[in-house]
């Protein structure tokens, strides 16, 4: 198995000696950037590439006053996804083909100059889209497979399970077949009576697959096609957003001044957020934290916190396949058109500006890729000679060449590094398991606490609190005040420090916030 942490290795990708001395310059300073900080888990990564294409370039992100690494790539209209196993980020280039970005090797390549529609993919290495002939092509590094529907697909949805849904319409109905590459079996079919809306009108929940139509939303379920219960709106659909965890799904409707929540558990719409006018495309932070709505008129955009569906304010800025985003921290990155200012989330004041930084595809990514290799890892195994006699020296080679074996991977028969898990410590300096207390010691002014999530509905906050125990601890749920709501935050703690409660937060495996215990 391998190892999805395991960092870069800048030689093989040094073409000349003055490409070398500059990648060991920038390997020692990642080196200093990363292994000073003391810090754990994934690292917030900023990808930086010229739009016409070129050097990419990796800062430690807030840290964008040096970069830590640098490597080829190709122009980015959009981003497809990342593979964290092999450092491959999928993305559809400025011709609109589908190419990867190799992040250990420095490299970029096309990956079909095939006309492809409806390009998708769920790990950024295997990509799919859809052939002139309505066949539906996963290109993946060691070949390409297809598989023809019985007729022309209008979409695709890959899972990470590795199955995939196909979707094609004919006669006014939506058909839904589910297949797992490599074999080109129908597994289930599903006939939705309505036709199929193109565009941001589609989108996956959790386990449910919804389509947009012009009087709601209509879902199956992706593991057998099974139809869940249509949810109804008044109007045609134009854009969907979920949350990352698939508690809320954010909707917008032609003609609507506003976005409409709806409950994923009940099927309903919980609320509704007015705007000053009409909304064409929703984006979701990544964390959950904000969702950024775009005007149908216009170069500006309309920030409403997740948490309490407030309405936060207006910015001016120009929509490009990578801005306006969210960044690690919470703040909006916006495009004035030439330069890139970060606005704090909560009041959309200005806290950054980076200088022409709008000429490049920004990125924002959680990764521990760029740190630096464990020295150990990179030993040879050393066998015992195999002329001795000596029992005890060959036991002693026996456990040395086991030891070296497990170092590398205890779930490895053949020596390979094992999978680690996504969240983990920084593999340079190993971690004793996290065991937290049964009862989490006093509050006290130091004391901080990890959160899961703020739900606005207690049963889907108390459910979720169940399934995160770590080490014996189990989540609670906190009720707290915001703008005249309740939210329910999904929390464990207090611990005596920020790196006890960060260490805490790595183990559950899913995304997480620190915060003082004291902090409202």
């Amino acid at each position: 198995m391998r190892n999805r942490f395991v960092p870069l290795l800048l030689g093989l990708v040094v073409a000349a000696s003055c490409r070398s001395s500059e990648k060991h310059v920038l390997a020692a300073a990642r080196d200093a950037r990363l292994g000073s900080e003391g810090v754990s888990g994934p690292d917030p990564i900023l990808l930086r590439i010229p739009r016409s294409g070129g050097t990419v370039r990796v800062y430690l992100y807030p840290k964008l006053d040096s970069v830590i690494w640098t490597g080829d790539a190709t122009s980015i209209e959009r981003v497809l996804g990342f593979d964290p196993e092999g450092g491959i980020l999928g993305v559809v280039n400025a011709k609109g083909e589908p190419a990867r970005i190799d992040l250990r090797l420095g490299e970029a390549a096309v990956a079909s100059t095939g006309k492809l529609s409806a390009l998708a993919s769920a790990n950024g290495t295997d990509l799919y889209g859809i052939n002139a002939k309505g066949s539906v092509v996963r290109l993946t590094r060691s070949g390409d497979w297809e598989f023809t529907p019985p007729w022309g697909a209008r979409a695709v949805f890959p899972a990470n399970n590795g199955q995939v849904v196909v979707a094609a319409t004919k006669g006014g109905e939506t058909t839904v077949w589910r297949i797992h590459p490599p074999e080109t079996r129908i597994l289930d079919t599903t006939i939705l009576r309505l036709p199929m809306r193109g565009g941001g009108a589609n989108a996956q929940v959790g386990d449910r697959l919804y389509f947009g139509t012009d009087t709601g939303l209509v879902g199956v379920k992706t593991r057998d096609l099974s139809i869940v219960p249509p949810i109804r709106l008044h109007d045609r659909v134009e854009a969907v957003a979920p949350t990352p965890s698939g508690d809320r799904v954010y909707v917008t409707m032609a003609g609507e001044l506003g976005v409409s929540v709806i409950d994923r558990y009940t099927e309903k719409v919980s609320g509704e957020i007015a705007l000053p006018g009409t909304v064409s495309e929703l984006r979701m932070d990544p964390l959950g934290r904000y969702v950024i709505a775009r005007p149908e008129q216009g170069d500006s955009a309309w920030v409403i916190a997740v948490a309490t569906d407030r309405l936060v304010g207006s910015v001016q800025t120009k929509w490009t396949g990578d801005l306006p985003a969210c960044a690690p921290d919470g703040a909006i990155a916006i495009n004035t058109g030439q330069d890139v200012v970060f606005l704090d989330g909560e009041t959309l004041q200005s806290v950054r500006t980076v200088v022409d930084g709008a000429k490049d595809f920004w990125y924002f990514m959680f990764w521990n890729g760029f740190r630096p290799r464990a020295a150990g890892l990179d030993q040879p195994v050393s066998f015992g000679r195999g002329d001795s006699t000596d029992t005890a020296a060959k036991d002693s080679a026996h456990h040395d060449t086991a030891g070296a074996t497990v170092a590398k991977g205890p779930d490895s028969a053949n020596g390979a590094p094992a999978t680690t898990p996504q969240r983990q410590a920084d593999t340079a300096t190993p971690t004793a398991p996290v065991t937290p207390p049964s009862h989490p010691p006093a509050a006290g002014p130091q004391a901080f606490v990890v959160q899961f999530a703020a739900l606005l509905d207690e049963q889907t906050a108390q459910k979720l609190a169940k399934s995160i125990t770590i080490a014996g601890a189990t989540a609670r749920v906190v009720p707290a005040q915001r703008a005249g709501k309740t939210v329910y935050r999904v929390v464990l703690g207090p611990y005596p420090s920020r790196d006890a409660a960060d260490k805490i937060g790595q183990a559950a495996l899913r995304a997480f916030w620190v915060y003082p215990e004291n902090e409202p």
